[in-house]
């Protein structure tokens, strides 16, 4: 058993509800997406064995930990739906295309329990190695799968992170559902590119920089918080904005960890 008095032995969803709740995370604006991720965790696991240890919820062969006096659905309805621009970012450890659509299911129906959202920005996780190029083949078959969402209704854009300037503008003439947000981090790239500069304002497409690590959640990290060898499999950000006043109503992180397996 970990030092925080949780055995993760299965599959387990952490959903950690509005963070814009938690006092001590919204005191510290200026840290990492990684920190805010790391501190998120760390306070709905502390609500958590402190008030619900022993209820634990289930669902589909999974463990579920979440905080038990969460606000997300109380925020959401304060508007109508109308009035809101719900975003998720998936961060993504491979191209697993069970992982892609449980993330997109676990943030929209169990998070959420929203039909659809205004758009998603899918994130990868990047190798460290300086020779690792975008594999193109990879990122194809996760579009496939974001562009059924939109097909169905339950997404209205798509967007993507830190991929590089030619394999973005393959993907674009490729897709049937084009990208419309573009992500750049400036940590890796300090200025955005002339060149792809023109080509988004041609497209019409936003292009965006930010500062969030494609390795949302690293492994010491994960073996700091729970004790535990786990594996994060996916991540989800949500945001909840007022459209008319574009204020930041409700944030937070749903995210996928297993046991790593034995060699």
């Amino acid at each position: 058993m970990g030092s925080n008095g949780l055995d993760i032995t299965s599959k387990t969803i952490l959903s950690t509800g509005n963070i814009m709740s938690i006092n001590d995370i919204t005191k510290k604006p200026s840290q990492s997406s990684t920190q805010e991720l790391i501190d998120a965790i760390k306070y709905t696991l502390k609500e958590y064995t402190t008030k619900n240890l022993n209820s634990t919820e289930q669902a589909d062969h999974f463990k579920i930990i979440s905080r038990p006096e969460d606000d997300v659905q109380a925020k959401i309805q304060e508007n109508r739906l109308e009035e809101l621009k719900i975003g998720l970012k998936v961060f993504l450890t491979d191209d697993n295309e069970f992982s892609l659509r449980e993330s997109l299911e676990i943030a929209l129906h169990h998070q959420l329990k929203v039909s659809s959202v205004a758009d998603v920005i899918v994130c990868c996780k990047k190798s460290q190695s300086v020779e690792c190029r975008d594999d193109l083949s990879v990122i194809k078959n996760i579009w496939k799968i974001l562009e059924s969402y939109v097909d169905d209704g339950s997404v209205g854009e798509l967007g993507v992170a830190d991929i590089e300037e030619g394999t973005f503008r393959e993907l674009y003439e490729w897709a049937k559902v084009k990208p419309v947000i573009i992500q750049i981090n400036l940590a890796t790239c300090c200025v955005v590119p002339p060149t792809l500069q023109t080509f988004c304002k041609e497209k019409n497409i936003k292009l965006f920089t930010h500062s969030d690590s494609s390795d949302i959640l690293p492994d010491q990290s994960i073996e700091e918080i729970f004790s535990a060898a786990l594996d994060l499999a996916w991540a989800v950000r949500f945001t909840v904005h007022i459209k008319c006043r574009g204020v930041l109503t409700t944030k937070g992180y749903c995210l996928c960890l297993n046991p790593r397996l034995k060699k």
